[in-house]
């Protein structure tokens, strides 16, 4: 029996699944983490309640169980009108929600500020973000293709930061695996032109029986002096919503210092927005830094939220000043917030397609938390061909806009698609962790009209696979392959490029394994737990930090890595 042959069959079956386990369910409570302290000698095994347990205990508290299962039912239905898309995004729910950790979130500290008076009656005053399920596993012999758009962005990782940092664990929802590995830095070799693909593996902390394999996908590296000249469009959400505690303040910071990175033929224009646009400074060159900055200082945040405003005029700014060969961007910062104008995220998206199409591209700054938009600062940053970044501190602002935003204006890479085909000789069934919002159909990946994911110079991209291996495996003389696919900007031309993936490169022993590999697993079991993945077995989040720290010098990234799981470990 299939989803796809008995939608209506298989949503009954849910239903009276559901009623029976709220009508069936004691009060005993179920002590998840107790086993945490006891167990410390083995990696990755300690106790964590199952979905089961956390479905039959929201059940309880609705205590509206059918009506839930309706619901599912419907989406079911829904569903079934594309199987093979639902197969490679892995049954991700595409259901926008609110923050329901809101009302319990700290408020000192200004991370949930109490709303300006006249925004207090605004709908808009809560975090909104969007639950795109988790990747179940799928039967090799069914289902061999694994396809999805490379994606660059860092913002779920540094949100969750910022929730744990103010006393708070993030929404679940707000988790997204692969920005959580797309925030640190791996070993990858670099490419002398385009893109470059390698992988290796080890075992999976989840189930002994398992294995894990990281894709690396590195874009090639151009120095500053290098690239051509960029015209930049500043677009600054000045609307009453900023004028919370730093927020227009951190991101005139960051605008200053992403001037002082850019080289003195490159170009700035600012447009700012509230209840309607306005171009504060016309193009101009970064030889007349002083004039720009002065700009970026004399911003000041008042009245309502028009971001269709601001982005129609950004981006006819943008086009009068296109440099032909060059690099134009449109940096959007703002909290993503839109109650003036078109305010729906997919409509927003569309405004900017065609000028992506043609080569201005959109980087998305999130800053704020307590009334902030996630939805439209991920889809925007999507369809405008560019990425999205979340900045809520100085630390974090030089990081992008001294560092990492310069080097990577440049693109690369257009319309990048990775597939792996999995040999079903040696692989029962597979799982890709992450990337649920990313899923491309299988028969579209040399589709080069289906948009996917850009990389500029220097970009990273880490993709794992946790894979149930048949007897045999060892001696395979392959377990899959993985393909490239994207476009060269400049020659306008298809490149391909093709990776075997083979025993050799999975590991026997966890400690075997390269320590970048211990990192991305490590970093991808934080954002798992804290999504409440179900495929996580009896990893806790005592383990993880256990394996940050080892893998820490004591200070940096994964430093605070370990830091932050500790925080959430204490909080669940």
């Amino acid at each position: 029996m299939t989803a796809k042959t008995t939608p209506k069959f298989l949503a009954i079956l849910i239903a009276l699944a559901l009623f029976g386990a709220a009508c069936s369910s004691s009060d005993e409570n179920t002590d998840a983490g107790s086993d945490t302290a006891e167990d410390s000698e083995a990696s990755f095994t300690d106790d964590d309640a199952s979905s089961d347990e956390q479905l039959v205990a929201a059940t309880e508290e609705s205590g509206d169980a059918m009506e839930m299962a309706e619901e599912a039912a419907m989406g079911e239905e829904e569903a079934m009108e594309d199987d093979e898309a639902m197969e490679d995004s892995g049954g991700a729910v595409d259901t926008e929600v609110q923050s329901r950790d809101a009302a319990v979130a700290p408020t000192e500290g200004g991370f949930f500020d109490e709303p300006t008076e006249e925004e207090s009656d605004d709908a808009e005053d809560a975090n909104t973000f969007k639950d795109y399920g988790v990747r179940p596993f799928v039967d090799t012999a069914r289902d061999p293709l694994s396809t999805f758009a490379l994606d660059v962005d860092t913002a779920s990782y540094a949100i969750g930061r910022e929730w744990l940092n103010s006393g708070a664990v993030p929404p679940m929802e707000s988790v997204r695996v692969e920005e959580y590995l797309n925030s640190f830095s791996y070993d990858y070799r670099a490419p002398s032109e385009g893109l470059n693909v390698q992988a290796d593996g080890g075992p999976s902390p989840y189930d002994p029986e398992n294995v894990i394999v990281r894709i690396g996908v590195q874009a090639e590296e151009v120095s500053n002096s290098e690239r051509p000249n960029a015209s930049l469009t500043f677009v600054v959400d000045t609307s009453g919503s900023m004028d919370r505690a730093n927020r227009l303040d951190l991101v005139k910071t960051s605008l200053i210092r992403l001037t002082q990175e850019l080289s003195s033929d490159d170009s700035v224009a600012i447009i700012t927005y509230s209840d309607n646009a306005e171009v504060i400074l016309s193009p101009t060159s970064v030889r007349e830094a002083d004039e720009i900055i002065n700009a970026i200082e004399r911003l000041q945040p008042t009245g309502s939220t028009n971001l269709e405003a601001g982005l129609q005029r950004g981006y006819d700014l943008a086009n009068e000043s296109f440099q032909l060969g060059g690099i134009n961007r449109v940096v959007l910062a703002s909290d993503g917030v839109a109650n003036v104008g078109l305010t729906d995220p997919d409509g927003l998206a569309r405004l900017i397609r065609g000028d992506a199409d043609r080569g201005i591209q959109l980087v998305t700054v999130g800053v704020g938390m307590g009334n902030f938009n996630d939805v439209v600062m991920e889809q925007l940053a999507d369809q405008g061909d560019g990425f999205y970044a979340y900045v809520n501190d100085e630390r974090e602002a030089e990081k992008l806009f001294g560092d990492d935003l310069v080097s990577t204006l440049l693109t690369v890479a257009i319309d990048g698609k990775i597939q792996v085909e999995f040999n079903e000789d040696v692989i029962d069934e597979y799982r890709l962790i992450g990337f649920e919002n990313r899923a491309v159909l299988d028969s579209d990946f040399r589709n080069d009209d289906v948009d996917a994911g850009e990389l500029g110079a220097g970009h990273q991209v880490t993709a794992l696979y946790e894979l149930k291996v048949r007897s045999g495996f060892e001696n395979a003389d392959e377990i899959g392959t993985v393909q490239l696919r994207w476009e060269d900007p400049e020659e306008r031309s298809v490149r391909e490029t093709r990776l075997v993936l083979t025993p050799s490169m999975v590991d026997d022993r966890w400690n075997d394994t390269d320590e970048d590999f211990r990192l991305a697993v490590t970093v991808a079991a934080f954002a798992e737990l804290l999504r409440e993945s179900p495929h996580t077995g009896e990893t806790s989040l005592a383990q993880v930090a256990e394996e940050a720290e080892a893998l820490s010098s004591g200070s940096g990234a994964i430093a605070e890595l370990a830091e932050l799981v500790r925080r959430a470990d204490d909080m669940r």
